[in-house]
């Protein structure tokens, strides 16, 4: 015991003892001369096993080597990258409906905020892995492509759409460099490959249903058949679930309807075809947007209206108060609302943005399909392949009730101050990918390629709403706009091809060296504007972009060594190259070069360049019976960084302009140790300390303008000081397990000058479960609690984007409160 108290102590204390040497190390690679923002805006029934694995008799394609425990996996022995994973008895743990990166927070170095208990919100749901933001980072589900996972997704889909919670095997994470054969077009640093359960070999029904705070209920059923005599074997399930919101008032119910099925059929003694759907259909009211004045004068709760006659007075005393041009309507008060009024020094004065406080409502739509096809198989006793075909469809819309435009009837007259505006995505993308492995004592030869072909539409829409209703539900697709300010459509095609040699020198030391191609092509194509009623006569196509771009790179490497220099002790290092390409969108989203006018998309294109990354990192592992235990050195060089300059408030979704600002440099250093203790008793922990510094200032509009001065700045929303522990304890049938997580202080503007401060968080958890009782073959109670100790603290960051400056968080609502103490209690049955 005394061994391994000083081993936990031990892993700790080094993360700890060198993050002065990491911040050393940053200053002195990070001149502060021209600049560049890094964060932009926003497997099998063992947890050790890969979805899609064959059958005992089979022959299983080549899969990852993490380690099998049924906690935190914090090392993965023999690798040359830093790999880690969560599996299954840690899923099962948590409560249920929650959002497998939120599971995911467990691990060191990634940093993850959301408005709810869940992590199901998807506009506030956050991810940041070593300075690297959520679009920066890789997803997959069973080797398919997810895209970058944000909000307003063009090229995937969450994985909370694509999976439901309960059927997730384990979720391995690669901290710096990324895997070569990660299907990601946006990994500039790590990957995150989640991996569904299998079918059982076992016939069962296993039904759950929850229970909890804000109205909570989630009701969750799924069939196995077992394997049966055509040796097949399939799951079927279905979720549905529905809580209210934490905060705010009148429409604020979640929900969503997700269905998913997996069959596997055993081809002969070598062989298995994987079949997977998953249905996903989900609605969600927006919490808003919020700053610092704000949650200070009108308390922890604000949030929107939620009351027409209260939207109808806010939007009426902003056209009255404001001299917007608009109808100002005498039937209705032009004073701003309840407490508003006191954040004015007198009627007029707008400079607190009295107008965005609230609006009746906002929320987003999303109906998703996905399905692949895979077949693996091994060919001879060393060489096996594996090759899946997929395809995805959505339709999705956000939703908000705008003061900024008001409702117009066919012969262009103001019949309510409001207006419901939209962005509406569809997309449609199919793809394929093929690997090829060869595998002798020595050596492991692995190759592939991936193929992606996709259509991409995005629209601005707005539609009308009257004096009595808004006229349409949050939860309902509007129809019929009365006008389309513009709708794009964007064609992609991308190809990836990887190569990497996996070479034992010695039994003790390996080399693993490989690179992997990829090029993307984009093409952005106006497909209408100024529709409808003619609120724009002066529009032409030249106020929109339009054109090709390409990104990607043919030559991207990577190259790692492990040396085992005793007995459960050795040290890795691995060097990799990553790049970014061109997000597809129209004004306003995110760092689009197509969200300009096309002279400044012609201008962009003569030198625009791709985001690219040099990542570095090294570590130690100790791995024995009793402790698992890894400490990692990390550096990473961002280069060409995009940066989209906003005009004018971010959700009013004006033009930006883009540009390549600089770079980053980030140094930092983590660790984590977990140690099975006496009697069924386990200890997790794990630290980070890092520091992420732009390189440089920046000049918006180029030459002759006013620098910013971000040189040597923190990069929003990259806490320099992550905590984690928990201790678990399990006998028999009764788990119990106690956690916190301490996130430092972020920065939420590029020159530093505004920042939210530390949150300690803490969760709590246990179950009962008794086996083979009567006709059941499991009986299980749960109850989870999260935030124990009620504490109120900032949240997501940047929901809104970030800006230059903001010293009194007034310019740019970009804020997102914490969800309070949640308690959820659950009831299972199998048999």
């Amino acid at each position: 015991m005394k061994q391994i108290a000083i081993a936990a102590a031990l892993i700790v204390g080094i993360s700890a003892g060198i993050c002065t040497f990491a911040e050393a190390q940053s200053a002195q690679t990070s001149p502060a001369a021209a600049g560049a923002p890094a964060g932009q805006g926003p497997g099998g029934q063992d947890p050790g096993g890969a979805a899609g694995q064959p059958a005992s008799g089979t022959t299983p394609a080549p899969q990852q080597k993490v380690s099998a425990t049924d906690e935190v996996t914090v090392t993965a022995e023999g690798e040359t990258r830093d790999v880690q994973s969560i599996g299954s008895k840690l899923l099962l743990e948590t409560t249920p409906g929650t959002s497998p990166i939120a599971v995911l927070a467990h691990l060191p170095s990634v940093s993850m905020t959301s408005s709810d208990p869940y992590g199901a919100y998807e506009w506030a749901v956050r991810i940041s892995v070593r300075g690297f933001s959520q679009n920066q980072l890789g997803f997959t589900l069973d080797d398919v492509p997810l895209g970058d996972m944000s909000y307003g997704n063009l090229n995937g889909l969450h994985i909370s759409r694509a999976l439901i919670d309960e059927n997730l095997g384990r979720a391995v994470l690669s901290q710096g460099t990324g895997a070569l054969d990660t299907a990601s077009t946006s990994n500039l640093g790590g990957a995150i490959q989640f991996y569904s359960t299998d079918p059982s070999e076992k016939r069962g029904f296993h039904a759950q249903q929850s229970f909890g705070s804000f109205s909570g209920s989630r009701t969750f059923a799924r069939y196995d058949s077992g394997m049966l005599s055509t040796h097949t074997k399939l799951f079927v399930d279905g979720v549905y679930q529905t809580s209210d919101k934490w905060r705010g008032d009148g429409p604020i119910r979640q929900s969503y309807f997700q269905f998913n099925t997996k069959v596997q059929q055993m081809i002969g003694s070598k062989g298995v075809l994987t079949f997977y759907a998953d249905y996903s259909n989900r609605q969600e009211v927006d919490y808003q947007d919020e700053n610092k004045l704000w949650v200070h004068q009108f308390g922890y709760k604000t949030d929107n209206f939620g009351d027409w006659n209260v939207a109808l007075q806010a939007a009426n005393a902003y056209n009255a108060q404001g001299n917007t041009g608009f109808t100002v309507f005498s039937s209705i008060p032009t004073v701003f609302p309840g407490s508003i009024p006191s954040i004015q020094s007198k009627y007029g004065d707008l400079s607190n943005d009295p107008e965005d406080v609230g609006y009746y409502a906002a929320g987003g739509l999303r109906k998703d399909f996905l399905g692949y096809v895979k077949y693996e198989t091994a060919i001879t006793s060393h060489l096996t392949s594996k090759t899946t075909i997929y395809g995805h469809h959505n339709n999705g819309v956000g939703l908000w009730w705008t003061p900024y435009l008001p409702t117009f009837d066919p012969s262009g007259v103001q019949i309510s101050p409001i207006s419901e505006r939209t962005s509406e995505y569809r997309i449609a993308r199919g793809g394929v990918m093929s690997t090829l492995a060869y595998e002798t004592g020595k050596n492991k030869l692995e190759g592939g390629f991936w193929f992606e072909k996709e259509s991409f539409d995005l629209a601005r829409r707005f539609y009308g709403t009257t004096l009595q209703s808004p006229g349409q539900s949050v939860y309902d697709v509007p129809k019929n706009p009365f006008w389309t300010q513009w709708a794009y459509n964007f064609p992609t095609n991308l190809f990836q091809v990887h190569l990497q040699d996996e070479y034992h020198i010695t039994p003790s030391v390996a080399v693993a060296a490989g690179f992997k191609t990829s090029e993307t092509y984009t093409t952005g194509t106006l497909v209408g504007f100024n529709q409808g009623i003619d609120l724009a006569p002066t529009d032409t196509t030249s106020n929109y972009a339009q054109g090709k771009l390409t990104s990607g790179k043919p030559f991207l490497p990577q190259v790692g060594v492990n040396w085992k220099i005793a007995k459960g002790n050795e040290v890795f290092a691995d060097v990799a190259e990553n790049t970014r390409a061109f997000q597809a969108g129209g004004k306003g989203f995110g760092t689009s070069p197509w969200g300009t006018t096309q002279a400044g998309f012609n201008a962009l294109t003569s030198n625009l360049k791709a985001e690219s990354s040099w990542s570095e990192e090294g570590g130690f592992r100790h791995t024995d019976k009793f402790v698992q235990a890894q400490a990692s050195y990390f550096h990473v060089n961002f280069h060409d960084r995009l940066l989209a300059i906003q005009q004018g408030p971010g959700i009013a979704g004006n033009a930006s302009i883009l540009s390549n600002v600089g770079g980053v440099t980030t140094n930092g250093v983590d660790g984590a140790v977990t140690a099975r203790l006496h009697e069924g008793w386990t200890f997790y922990n794990s630290l980070t300390c890092s520091k992420s510094t732009y390189d440089s200032n920046y000049t918006p509009g180029g030459a002759g303008g006013t620098p910013v001065l971000t040189g040597g700045k923190v990069v929003v929303d990259a806490p320099e000081f992550l905590y984690k522990n928990e201790l678990s304890y399990t006998k028999k049938g009764f788990d119990a397990h106690i956690g916190s997580d301490f996130m430092g202080k972020r920065y939420f503007t590029y020159t530093d000058d505004n920042s939210v401060d530390g949150r300690f968080l803490a969760d709590l958890g246990t179950s009962y479960h008794v086996d083979e009782i009567g006709p059941f073959e499991q009986l299980k109670l749960q109850f989870n609690l999260y935030n124990l100790a009620n504490a109120k603290y900032y949240s997501t960051i940047g929901t809104n984007g970030f800006v230059a400056s903001d010293p009194t968080s007034i310019g740019n609502n970009t804020l997102q409160q914490g969800s309070p103490r949640a308690v959820t209690g659950t009831f299972t049955v199998k048999f």
